[in-house]
């Protein structure tokens, strides 16, 4: 068993040198062994003395197999080693061509996927208060020490890159219901100028900008003026009963905006879409055992309460300091109750399900094990001594591979042979 071991230890140390691995990936090359050729040649991407020769050939098949992010990769590892380079240059280029584009409608595919199922009230309701939470995070991550800081900066980039995305489903719903050609140019635009300011964002906070704050307060304005446009009603209540509880304790107003101002229009936003909302939820209920009765009683009394509510609110825009914003919020709340306990969730009135959190491993008693045994501890490696003479052997043995292993390399070097004219020498 020693002896076995020791010829498999002697012939895993039989490295190959690059230039053997460099000759053998362009024979792979020329015999259009296009597989073989890339996985032989993908290595020396990290070797000094041939990276580059490597990459530029890794760049001509990664493109010829339609991996246009790969091919651009190596085609810049290659131009770098050569900036001035005109065959690099070349190819460089050509790599490149139209990669923008594809990244785009990578990513648009993949956030109109994700989106599948979802409203755009939905969307534009998680989007705004992320939107939010990043437009006060944003104010305060430069006044932390340089390396924390550092840190916020590149995770809050990250996550308004991502929240840029939020546009491209609501872009898509608004295109797909188009009616008057016009004004859906005017809405489009508009939605890809604000998709464009929170883009602008994330790269002003992961580049360290100040001007971060000054775009996401512009994006987070354009999220919450497209929100009173989409919002269903039990989202548009949840925002309605935030704005009047800050009204109320005269909170400080949010990017500019009066808090008073801001029920109201959730308000309004709620009296328009609550008739359909309820209707469709009527259709619904019948077919879906999940949701509860929703009586035309309960449906009259909420549009009467709303129709009371909007009337209150006005006259607390125009009398701010009156009891009248208690009997605002006592009237969403009453609202609140009426509506459907499981129409709530999401912002748009799905049902939401709730996650069951998993039992705590048992023990054979069936009681969670609050003395769990110990992990193992390795020994370490520098005080360990072989315990007997085949293990000295082994030792010896190990010790003769290596050095047969460097006699090997110099052989290899002194026999280096010339290959076919590479692939890399010549334009695609």
């Amino acid at each position: 068993m020693t002896a076995l071991l020791a010829i498999l230890l002697l012939a895993s140390a039989e490295t190959v040198s690059d230039t053997e691995v460099w000759n053998r990936g362009v024979d792979c090359y020329y015999a259009g062994d296009v597989t073989n050729a890339m996985q032989t040649l993908r290595p020396l991407v990290y070797s000094p003395g041939y990276a580059a020769r490597a990459a530029e050939v890794l760049a001509k098949l990664e493109y010829d197999c339609g991996n246009q992010e790969e091919a651009a990769a190596m085609a810049q590892i290659a131009l770098r080693a050569r900036p001035d380079g005109e065959r690099e240059k070349r190819n460089f280029a050509l790599a490149t061509q139209g990669l923008g584009e594809l990244r785009e409608n990578r990513r648009r595919d993949a956030a109109i996927k994700a989106a599948q199922g979802k409203a755009p009230g939905d969307i534009l309701l998680a989007a705004t208060r992320e939107a939010r939470e990043l437009f006060v995070e944003s104010g305060t991550y430069r006044t932390n020490e340089a390396v924390r800081a550092v840190a916020l900066s590149d995770a809050l980039s990250a996550r308004a890159d991502r929240l840029a995305d939020a546009w491209i489903p609501v872009r898509m719903a608004i295109l797909q219901s188009a009616t008057n050609e016009n004004e859906v140019a005017t809405i489009l635009q508009q939605l890809d100028d604000a998709r464009q300011i929170t883009l602008d964002a994330a790269k002003q906070l992961g580049d360290f900008d100040g001007e971060a704050y000054s775009s996401l307060s512009q994006a987070e304005d354009r999220f919450t003026a497209f929100l009173k446009l989409c919002i269903m009603p039990p989202g548009a209540l949840d925002e309605d009963l935030t704005a009047q509880s800050n009204a109320c304790v005269k909170a400080e107003s949010f990017n500019n905006r009066d808090w008073q101002r801001e029920a109201l229009d959730y308000t309004r936003a709620f009296r328009m879409r609550f008739p359909e909302w309820a209707r469709n939820y009527e259709q619904q209920a019948p077919s879906d055992t999940d949701l509860v009765a929703f009586s035309e009683e309960d449906q009259a009394k909420i549009s009467a309460l709303a129709t009371e509510l909007e009337k209150v609110q006005l006259s607390c825009l125009e009398q701010p300091e009156t009891p009248e914003q208690e009997k605002a919020l006592e009237l969403i709340r009453e609202i609140g109750s009426l509506l459907p306990k499981n129409g709530r969730g999401g912002g748009a009135g799905e049902t939401g399900q709730k996650a069951e959190s998993e039992p705590p491993p048992e023990t054979g008693e069936g009681k969670p094990d609050e003395n769990p045994p110990p992990e193992p501890q390795e020994t370490p490696a520098e005080t360990q001594e072989p315990e007997n003479p085949e293990e000295r052997e082994l030792e010896a043995l190990l010790k003769k591979a290596e050095e047969r292993n460097d006699e090997h390399e110099a052989e290899k070097k002194a026999m280096m042979r010339r290959a076919k004219m590479p692939p890399n020498e010549r334009d695609w």
